[in-house]
């Protein structure tokens, strides 16, 4: 398969039409808004709709995060009322069942999403609504914090039975109340000085509290004694004791707590549109990209032009929607020009497609150039195969896999994912046997060779695979050449890499199987001297001037140090493939310990071993999944991709809760369903 041929989709429509073709262009799924700069507008671009729309959007917003936060406390009470019933403590029981976790996008029709965009004001009133509650709550929550400060503040004079406002001076005398907050207080630097004075004192919970009775004269000098000493003037002037006030803030708190319980209640009536008010979050969201991409289009006071993309497998299909819709609109599709910048959609079997994520990771494929990823496909299932080496491993992953993905939904990253780590199980399991890896069992015969016996076939092999690959590569990088009608570069730019390869490979196949076969000795001699011959006279053939080709063809053999850099990158797939059956070995010999107890070690055994093997299942996955995916973007898509595409985005598509059903079907989309309804 390769990248889709796309059509360039040109609609001249009146003015009061564009809202009715952004409408059913946003419901088929399949167009791409594009802004015109072939001419400018006589009419100003409207941006206060998008931003009226998106403050819509944002009371949305809020009311969802308002409701889920109201879920959150919910869900808490009711946990903490069953442990308090449980204790036996005499709670009032709270019943509630919260809301569903889950990140897979509801999926609606076209004449849902027309349902909620009508329920859209009538359910705006209720966020609304919610935003009074949140407001009001807020507000209780500080002023009963301000009052839970002011019981605090009160605390220390809760015995005297005084009210403040009765601590005054007569016409002789001064009355203080005063306060330390530490244990370690000195009021002898008052009684012990020449200073007549009373004091009395009153009990606190912390630190020491008394009132001073002095002369009006000697005021001023006691207090001064009295600040020396840590005590600090207490300056309350409420005509009420300090039981008296800390009990109507108390009374006060409740009065609140009660209000804020009531306002909670009510909130929990909104949970019911939780819901709905994602997927009027959704349409907002939709709505404000159709305006955004009719302020891209070319408009007049009565009409207008608009641009975008389509494939070309179901151009006609659009435009007949946008025909039956709006009879009077004139449509015209055309290929890619010259300067266009057409998206990137990528049509690959099934089995192909969930291995776009890890190309889509790197960088997609620009618009024409050729698709890797049937390709790259097969090396990342076959190496990842090879680095778990475990067919007990690769069982697990298969069948994991396949469960996971018929009994749960997952959003299209993960789902894909989830597949190639199923389809690569089937992998793993032909490598364990091949290898003889069943769970790292030692004694399991292997059909081929152990590695962990022999290493260094193993060895071989992880840098076979990576020439094979690399090769291949090279491989692709003259097709590219020839595509773009560069013959002489797609042969001289790739033959005497390869032929370097295959000189080396004679050698060290003379060398290494003991052959002692001088004439296959001299004969990769002889490719390897010609080979760097090539090099030297072509590498620099781009190059303008004869000392740029001549400068170009030695930078040429000096490539070739990457080359063997690059092939060597692959002895990753030795080392993983290595690391695991030793820690797999290593985990078993441990479990053997508890084996030798009877009845209950085997029981020991395997508590012991399941969890170990399982957190080196999971090291092996991840490792296996990120090194392979380096090799594949370093030394596989470095010989002949270039990338930078950009994937399509359909109009309507960047939704976060919910996933519009599209009104037309791509052809791979198609067949998904037809297998799928042969299947029931």
């Amino acid at each position: 398969m390769a990248v889709a041929k796309m059509n360039k989709l040109r609609l001249i429509g009146l003015a009061d039409e564009c809202d009715k073709v952004l409408d059913t262009l946003a419901k088929s799924g399949v167009f791409e808004a594009s802004r015109s700069d072939r001419a400018q507008s006589s009419e100003p671009t409207d941006f206060s709709r998008v931003d009226r729309i998106l403050s819509r959007k944002l009371k949305a917003a809020f009311a969802i995060d308002y409701l889920a936060q109201t879920d959150r406390e919910a869900t808490a009470l009711a946990s903490a009322r069953k442990k308090l019933i449980k204790r036996g403590v005499d709670a009032e029981p709270f019943e509630y069942k919260p809301l569903k976790k889950g990140s897979v996008r509801r999926l609606i029709d076209a004449e849902t999403m027309d349902e909620i965009t009508a329920g859209e004001y009538e359910l705006l009133a209720k966020a609304d609504e919610l935003e009074k509650i949140s407001f009001r709550r807020a507000e209780i929550k500080t002023e009963t914090a301000k009052l839970e400060y002011r019981i605090a503040s009160l605390k220390p004079y809760e015995k005297l039975d005084l009210k403040f406002s009765e601590i005054t001076d007569t016409k002789t005398t001064s009355r203080v109340l005063v306060y330390c907050e530490a244990y370690t207080s000195n009021m002898s630097r008052l009684t012990d000085s020449d200073i007549p004075c009373a004091v009395i004192s009153y009990p606190t919970l912390r630190g020491s509290l008394a009132l001073v009775v002095t002369l009006k004269s000697d005021k001023e000098k006691a207090c001064e004694l009295l600040s020396s000493g840590g005590y600090g003037v207490v300056n309350i002037k409420d005509d009420d004791t300090a039981a008296e006030m800390i009990k109507a803030c108390e009374d006060k708190i409740a009065e609140l707590k009660k209000e804020s319980y009531e306002l909670f209640s009510s909130a929990l009536e909104y949970i019911k549109y939780f819901d709905d008010f994602k997927a009027v979050y959704d349409t907002l969201g939709i709505d404000a990209e159709k305006a955004r991409a009719a302020n891209g289009f070319i408009r007049t006071e009565r009409t207008f032009l608009l641009e975008g993309w389509v494939p070309e497998s179901v151009a006609e299909e659009v435009v007949g929607d946008i025909k039956e819709r709006t009879p009077n609109v004139c449509a015209f599709l055309s290929e890619p020009e010259e300067g266009d910048c057409p998206p990137t959609l990528v049509d690959n079997p099934p089995l192909i497609a969930p291995f776009e994520e890890v190309t889509n990771l790197y960088s997609p494929p620009a618009y024409g150039e050729l698709d890797p990823n049937p390709f790259m496909a097969v090396f990342f299932f076959i190496f990842y195969g090879v680095m778990m080496a475990d067919a007990g491993y690769g069982f697990i992953m298969t069948v994991a896999a396949v469960i996971a993905l018929k009994c749960f939904k997952f959003e299209k990253g993960m789902k894909s994912i989830i597949a190639i780590i199923g389809i690569s199980g089937i992998s793993a399991i032909v490598w364990g046997l091949l290898l003889g890896g069943v769970f790292g069992i030692d004694g399991i015969p292997a059909l081929w060779f152990n590695p962990i016996q022999q290493p260094l076939p193993m060895f071989g092999l992880s840098l076979g695979l990576g020439v094979v690959q690399i090769v291949f590569g090279y491989g692709l990088y003259a097709v590219k050449m020839f595509r773009q009608k560069k013959y002489f570069a797609g042969i001289v730019d790739v033959l005497f890499k390869i032929t370097v390869i295959i000189g080396v490979l004679l050698i060290l196949l003379n060398m290494l199987a003991g052959l002692d076969n001088d004439a296959l000795n001299l004969a990769g001699i002889i490719i390897l001297i010609a080979s760097f011959v090539g090099i030297i006279a072509t590498a620099g053939h781009a190059k303008p001037t004869v000392m740029g080709k001549i400068a170009g063809g030695f930078a040429g053999l000096y490539d070739l140090v990457n080359l063997v850099s690059d092939i060597l990158s692959y002895a990753r797939i030795f080392g993983l493939a290595l690391a695991s059956a030793a820690i797999a070995l290593a985990f078993n010999t441990l479990g053997a310990m508890f084996f030798g107890i009877p009845v209950i070690g085997y029981v020991i055994g395997a508590i012991v071993l399941v969890p170990l093997h399982a957190v080196n299942l999971g090291l092996g996955l991840l490792s296996g999944y990120i090194h392979n995916a380096r090799l594949q973007f370093i030394e596989f898509y470095g010989k002949f991709y270039d990338g930078l595409g950009r994937l399509f985005n359909p109009l309507g598509c960047g939704t976060k809760y919910i996933r519009l059903n599209p009104t037309v079907k791509l052809p791979r989309e198609r067949k998904k369903k037809k297998t799928a309804e042969n299947a029931a």
